[in-house]
């Protein structure tokens, strides 16, 4: 067999090298985002932010440009905007706070080290567009401003000044690794230099009409005051503009350097949420990733058959008949018919259609309905008129019901709940394309080791995507012990909610069929509940909307939806639709977030009892 090009392997946009932009794949809802206003672009890992900063970096669209064999003095005509990226480290940034000095003088050392190194990024994108140009290069002539604020009068080009930068980069950078030992270096005022640089050569012919971007990713790792530094910038673009992203609740604050001035929507910035793609943009959006991915297989690049370029004809469409034949045989359906007559008797003719149904999800359905107090006769009823094609009450308990019991079924039957189909996959991945990703990987990994290749595609199975959702999901609930600063914290807290969902897709009631998301009174949360639900977003764990049934019409009431990530669904054999709310008192859940383990659990299994009604402790929930 030969080697699977598995077309799903790489999902960070850093790993993509210098090929990245024949992986990007745009939506119509990212046109026009870059402009002369900042953007602050916010998502959870994975959600593609990474991504669009690094497309629209200068060097990347250069890269596209020479692919294309377009000519260099064309390629820069064409561009509206320069983009620099710039990754805020977490290994790094932190670097600039305490050792002795006063926060005044921290500020005044970061505010300088984003002057020298962005300077240093624009003078490199500088020096390489003079390099691809024959005529018309960009003049250096602001040498004597440079060399006054440097102090180095050997500055006469671009290449010494971006000499001279360097320099002063690796002083300051040893300085803040030493500071009892080195000299402070002389500081320059917040962006000044790169402002003073940015001016010169935008008032050039070559780059007149431009705009200067830059990228500032993964914001959420600076300090407040560092973040302040930016917000400064953000607020008074002279001309450069910068751009955000970061995760959700990443920004810390809209403060600026003045206590008199913050940054908000829409007059300082566009703010954009990578993870509220309407169902159709995200479904456009991973149709476009996946073919660019699968068009780079060698057996598929020349493929007269485009069937083989759409994600969707390897995950198809999931189809609840036939989990349900997976799930049931005659044995077991008989089972159903035996429980339905003890309970309603075998002598009433008038109530066999109720155990008489062929529809395994009728069967069933009648089961939870008698549960629920409905009565045998009225049921009987409008089954008979379900059967002839009237008007029926059986219409909207299947619809509201059909998922739910897929659930139970699977349960009841001890089996595997599927996980398989493009819209499936879509709502398991909550978002994130990076998921989605994920999770075709690992499927067609399954795929392969049953088989498979490229050179004869074939649909991959319900269980061999299964199985993939399962994997993916046991390693996203492993990671969460990873996301600092509650971390422990933090998964205790997802399996608990996870648990108590699972539990209710279990409830032979199926009181509110298919929960996954929960509501709370945020108002009246402590502070620790809203910090570590903050953190909770930050990380993606849990996803904040806005209570789409809000019966408080108070203008403080600030209710929310809380959204456990569908990527968890598999490991807790939950839906991933959006479907209902479990509204939790604020009162239980900071005791469910900060309580002991035991009051905790406690907690989480009144819920279920009070839901389910259940005595036999079956649905008991024990860490």
């Amino acid at each position: 067999m030969s080697n699977f090009e598995n077309p799903f392997s790489t999902d960070r946009a850093e790993h993509l090298g210098d090929k990245l932009f024949e992986f990007y794949a745009s939506n119509i809802t990212f046109e026009g985002l870059l402009r002369r206003k900042s953007l602050i672009l916010e998502g959870g890992r994975g959600s593609g932010k990474t991504m669009f900063y690094l497309y629209h970096s200068y060097f990347n669209k250069k890269r596209e440009s020479e692919s294309n064999n377009t000519d260099f003095n064309e390629f820069i005509e064409k561009q509206s905007i320069i983009g620099i990226h710039f990754r805020a480290d977490s290994n790094f940034v932190p670097a600039f706070q305490h050792k002795g000095l006063k926060d005044e003088e921290w500020i005044s050392l970061f505010a300088h080290y984003l002057n020298i190194n962005l300077t240093k990024r624009l003078l490199e994108v500088v020096i390489d567009i003079n390099n691809s140009l024959e005529v018309n290069k960009i003049t250096f002539d602001i040498a004597e401003d440079v060399a006054e604020i440097l102090s180095d009068r050997n500055i006469t080009d671009f290449e010494s000044f971006l000499k001279s930068i360097r320099s002063h980069e690796i002083k300051l950078i040893t300085y803040i690794n030493n500071t009892s030992e080195c000299e402070k270096p002389k500081t320059i005022i917040n962006g000044f230099l790169l402002n003073l640089t940015a001016k010169s050569i935008i008032n050039q012919n070559t780059l007149k009409s431009k705009t200067i971007h830059f990228f500032i990713d993964e914001y959420e790792n600076m300090l407040t005051y560092q973040q302040k530094i930016v917000n400064t910038l953000i607020k008074h673009p002279d001309p450069v503009i910068f751009d955000i992203g970061m995760r959700k609740e990443g920004l810390k604050t809209h403060e600026t350097l003045s206590e008199s001035e913050i940054i908000s929507a829409p007059h300082d910035y566009k703010p954009f949420d990578m993870e509220e793609l309407s169902e159709n943009d995200y479904e456009e959006l991973i149709l476009k990733i996946c073919e660019k991915r699968l068009s780079r297989v060698s057996f598929l690049n020349n493929t007269p058959n485009i069937q083989y370029l759409d994600i969707r004809f390897y995950i198809g469409k999931y189809d609840f008949k036939e989990e349900i034949k997976s799930i049931y045989r005659d044995k077991n359906l008989e089972n159903l018919r035996i429980k339905l007559k003890n309970r309603v008797g075998i002598n009433n003719s008038k109530l066999s259609v109720l155990y008489k149904a062929q529809d395994t999800i009728i069967l069933r359905l009648n089961l939870v309905l008698l549960d629920r107090g409905k009565k045998a006769e009225y049921l009987a009823q409008e089954l008979k008129k379900y059967n002839l094609g009237e008007s029926s009450k059986y219409v909207d308990w299947i619809h509201n019901n059909k998922m739910g019991l897929i659930f139970l079924l699977s349960k009841e039957n001890k089996k595997q709940k599927v996980y398989a189909g493009f819209n499936t996959y879509k709502s398991v991945s909550s978002g994130i394309s990076r998921y989605f990703i994920e999770l075709c990987e690992a499927a067609f990994q399954n795929a392969y080791r049953n088989g498979f290749t490229f050179e004869n595609p074939r649909p991959i199975t319900y269980e061999e995507q299964t199985k993939a959702a399962i994997y993916v999901s046991k390693y996203k609930v492993n990671d969460i012990e990873t996301y600092t600063p509650f971390s422990v914290k933090l998964r205790r807290f997802t399996l608990l909610i996870g648990q108590i969902f699972q539990k209710l897709h279990w409830d032979t009631k199926l009181s509110e069929p298919e929960r996954n998301h929960f509501s709370t009174e945020y108002d009246k949360l402590s502070d620790n509940s809203r910090e570590f639900l903050k953190s909770a977003i930050l990380y993606s764990v849990f996803q904040r909307r806005e209570e789409t049934k809000d019966k408080d019409d108070s203008i403080d009431s600030n209710n929310y939806e809380y959204h456990l990530n569908h990527i968890y669904a598999p490991y807790f054999g939950i839906s991933a639709r959006r479907i209902r709310s479990l509204k939790i008192k604020a009162t239980e859940l900071n005791i469910l977030i900060n309580g002991d383990t035991s009051k905790a659990q406690s907690i989480a299994n009144s819920y279920v009892k009070n839901i389910t009604k259940d005595d036999t402790n079956q649905l008991r929930i024990d860490l």
